[in-house]
């Protein structure tokens, strides 16, 4: 296909390129309609780059192999660059080593071809390399259709992730325009009608040479075009392009000849008449779009042969067990899906790839109605595992029931109590509490003095949901059981993971009481066991604690470094039900310090993925907070799904900042008795935690007459004793300045309520700062001019503020509407009343000013 109309594109990878060559590497995201010329455009940078070029494929026929585009790339990296038995993050570590120092010091230019197939662990390497490729000598090219990408799947998550990253960059391909298509047809020595040419294609350059190569008129879909090309192959072509487009993406040439009668001389007219092409050992289609065209028209008969032949052939050549999966399937090969779906599995779950381990799982279950009952439990409860990580809650619910009910008919109490246990942790990740303590009850009742590695980890179960209850005595008491549990174990029976998985909840009971460096070293040792034994979930859980307790406590230079850690470690590793629960609390880091932008695009971010009731409950209060404060709403809606949320998990750590939001949003809207009368309400769900900072944000809202009793933390010491000054200093010191300006304009004094309404039109809190306004009214007091949110130099509306951070940080404009819930035309507004304002003349500048508004 000619490249045509790509000259500034071109330009721009070659520059890129260039610069990659300096060691200031770069990852460019090539996006682009099926048929528009990614290829071609990638094929045309590779011929004129000085480079060490290699290429890997997305494979859209099957369930893809993790880290399928890496494999394809290993020939064209260096040796040991995968070795066996490496871990993901081993290998992700080597790759980027060889980026970093390229043979001769010639960089590479490697390309990721069709990423919206791509695995979820190529998705991981593709992000990996995003945020460090700026110091590589590597061009990383991605190419991917925008169309075949939906909201919170894993390629737009991955675009809006890595889209502030250094190093990366964006190329979008645009379909012809009527003089382009004009010259290709030229080129083809075609004469037609180009203006209709283009209205049939849509400027689609592959739509537009297959329509030019097919006889007989312009045909409606490019399915007819190819096929019209198909007819015109004699029959052994046909059959070679057969079994080509049944083989997948890519098909070894040696694979082919093999099984085609004719050899590889069948191959001989799809190549010639341009169907098929050759690259390097491999044979493929010109386009997917041409080989999805072909797989639909082969007769469902010789499909199922085919697929037989391919799978012996792939089978004795060792193929990846994904490949072989899909290939049995097709065949209907129940015995063999089974075995290589299973294998599979496993190998992605290693890889930390656990979508494709549930695909996988699932694909397997569809043929395992002959599997013996034990098998099919087994086959169950690693699919309902699978579902866990990737929080699809429900589903792991329901499919860990159906493995206990198959065990409990076979009598096997020890797995059936262990379901029990599993089923307690799936419903407290639902938000259903009465559940969760009634099957952690059963847990221990049916494993009681087994003397199991089960029975330990249903007393951890225990432990952990008296943790999350805040309770010090009974986390204390279930964990000391526990542990002597594990005492009484022989060596080498799994006790590792329950010991991570103890010390954990012990560790963060002692934080939230106050027992810090104590509690701090029981979380360290079980992150540090679970990350060396590769145990992924309870890395995520130590994570999740480490950052959740210095959120709460307001030690967020702690909560900054926990939280970025464990969420690229959960990230990379498909761990959805954690990723989502550390987004969630980082958008209550950034809250707290007053980071606007950034808490709204984390808790729009968790909103959309479809967290679980417990990663969702934060950014709700989050969203509802930050409307409230600014006046954009008054958050009624959101409330009161959190009221019911909070409810079902009747745990402080839920109701206490359910209650202090919503206490906080009648304040400000004038309703002092309403705060109080919320905080009465919550008052003894908290009262007795062993939680100083739960239990003090519903205390600073209760009526003065209500004894507080227990120890809360700092700041809510000095507001309950009406020390407002003072508990604003406390809070200046805690880098929170909302919690400053709020303790200062409750004091009702006249000065310091004076100080609250410059410190709430610094922050663009524009609801809470017309309420310290009107209590200084109302005190008769002078009321200071009111100023503009933006105080800004350029005169930036908040609104822009909010767009002007989100496009330092990269973001484009779909990006920017979808973060802050705008349309994309407001937002393509926003953006050029900024550039206006600011007096520069594009995106690339605002970036270089760091957001100030300097341009130079």
């Amino acid at each position: 296909m000619a490249l045509l109309e790509r000259d500034e594109q071109l330009r721009a990878a070659t520059g890129y390129l260039d610069e990659a060559a300096t060691g200031h590497g770069r990852l460019v995201f090539v996006g682009g309609e099926a048929g528009v010329g990614k290829t071609t455009f990638v094929e045309a940078l590779a011929a004129r780059a000085d480079a060490h070029v290699g290429y890997g494929w997305c494979d859209g026929s099957a369930t893809p192999p993790p880290l399928g585009p890496l494999v394809d790339l290993l020939p064209d990296l260096p040796d040991g660059t995968w070795p066996e038995d490496a871990t993901r993050s081993q290998v992700f570590t080597n790759v980027l080593a060889a980026l970093r120092d390229p043979p001769d010091g010639t960089p590479y230019l490697l390309v990721v071809e069709d990423a919206h197939w791509a695995d979820e662990a190529t998705l991981d390497l593709v992000r990996h390399l995003a945020r460090r490729i700026h110091g590589c000598r590597a061009l990383v090219v991605v190419s991917y259709r925008p169309e075949d990408t939906v909201v919170g799947d894993g390629l737009r998550v991955l675009l809006g992730d890595t889209a502030s990253a250094t190093g990366t960059r964006r190329i979008d391909l645009s379909p012809l325009t009527s003089d382009g298509v004009a010259k290709l047809a030229a080129e083809h020595g075609a004469v037609v009608g180009a203006a209709e040419l283009h209205a049939v294609t849509g400027g689609n350059p592959f739509f537009v040479t297959e329509a030019l190569a097919a006889s007989g008129g312009l045909p409606p879909t490019v399915r007819d075009a190819v096929l019209a090309r198909v007819a015109r192959l004699d029959e052994a072509g046909q059959r070679a392009l057969e079994l080509v487009a049944l083989a997948g993406s890519r098909a070894e040439a040696d694979l082919v000849a093999d099984l085609l009668p004719d050899g590889l001389a069948a191959l001989d007219e799809p190549l010639a008449r341009g169907l098929l092409r050759r690259s390097g050992g491999d044979v493929l289609f010109r386009h997917e779009l041409a080989r999805l065209a072909v797989v639909d028209e082969v007769p469902a008969g010789r499909a199922v042969h085919l697929h037989r032949r391919l799978l012996a052939a792939l089978v004795g050549r060792g193929a990846d067990p994904a490949r072989l999966a899909h290939h049995a399937e097709a065949a209907g090969d129940r015995a063999a899906v089974l075995e290589h779906a299973r294998a599979a599995a496993a190998a992605a779950a290693t890889l930390g790839a656990h979508r494709e381990a549930s695909r996988q799982y699932e694909r397997a279950l569809a043929h395992a109605s002959d599997l013996p009952p034990a098998d099919r439990a087994q086959l169950l409860w690693d699919l309902g595992y699978e579902y866990y990580l990737t929080s699809r809650i429900e589903e792991s619910i329901e499919t860990v029931a159906l493995a206990r009910s198959l065990w409990d008919e076979l009598g096997d109490s020890v797995r059936v109590g262990d379901a029990w246990r599993c089923g307690s942790r799936l419903h407290w990740f639902a938000g259903r509490n009465d559940e969760a303590r009634a099957y952690a009850a059963r847990a221990v009742d049916l494993l009681d003095r087994t003397g199991t590695v089960e029975e330990a980890m249903a007393l951890s179960n225990r432990t952990q949901l008296s943790m999350l209850s805040t309770h010090l005595a009974s986390t204390r008491e279930w964990g000391g059981r526990t542990l002597a549990a594990l005492d009484a174990l022989p060596p080498g029976t799994g006790s590792e993971e329950v010991r991570v998985h103890a010390l954990n909840n012990l560790g963060t009971i002692e934080v939230t009481a106050g027992e810090l460096h104590a509690g701090q070293q029981m979380l360290q040792e079980s992150l540090d066991g679970a990350r060396s034994a590769n145990l992924q979930e309870h890395a995520a859980r130590a994570y999740c604690n480490l950052g959740s307790t210095a959120v709460v406590q307001r030690r967020h230079a702690d909560a900054r470094r926990w939280l970025e850690e464990g969420i690229v470690y959960c990230t990379d590793r498909d761990l959805d039900s954690w990723t989502s629960y550390l987004l969630a609390l980082r958008s209550r880091l950034h809250l707290d310090r007053w980071e606007e932008a950034e808490a709204r695009a984390d808790a729009a971010a968790v909103m959309r993925g479809g967290a679980s009731a417990v990663g969702y409950l934060e950014p709700l209060l989050v969203t509802a907070l930050l409307d409230v404060r600014t006046g954009a709403g008054d958050g009624s809606e959101s409330f009161a799904r959190a009221v019911e949320m909070s409810e079902g998990m009747q745990e402080a750590q839920r109701v206490g900042p359910t209650a202090a939001a919503r206490s906080e949003a009648a304040w400000i809207a004038g309703d002092r008795e309403a705060a109080e009368r919320i905080a009465e309400e919550a008052w003894p769900h908290v009262r007795d935690v062993d939680c100083p900072w739960h239990r003090g944000q519903v205390a600073t809202w209760l009526p003065a007459d209500v004894d507080a009793g227990l120890p809360l933390s700092p700041p809510y010491v000095l507001e309950r004793a009406g020390r407002w000054a003072e508990a604003a200093a406390c809070w200046e010191r805690l880098e929170s300045p909302f919690e400053q300006g709020l303790a200062l304009a409750r004091s009702g004094e006249a000065g310091l309520l004076a100080d609250a309404v410059r410190i709430f039109d610094r922050l663009g809190a524009t609801a809470a700062g017309a309420r310290a306004r009107a209590m200084l009214q109302a005190l008769g007091a002078a009321v200071p001019r009111a100023t503009r949110a933006s105080a800004h130099p350029h005169g930036l509306t908040p609104r822009e503020q909010e767009v002007l951070r989100l496009v330092v940080r990269g973001l484009g404009d779909a990006a920017i509407a979808e973060t802050l819930v705008i349309s994309r035309r407001t937002a393509e507004h926003h953006v050029a009343s900024i550039l206006a304002k600011v007096g520069v003349r594009s995106r690339r500048e605002l970036e270089m000013g760091g957001g100030d508004g300097s341009s130079g």
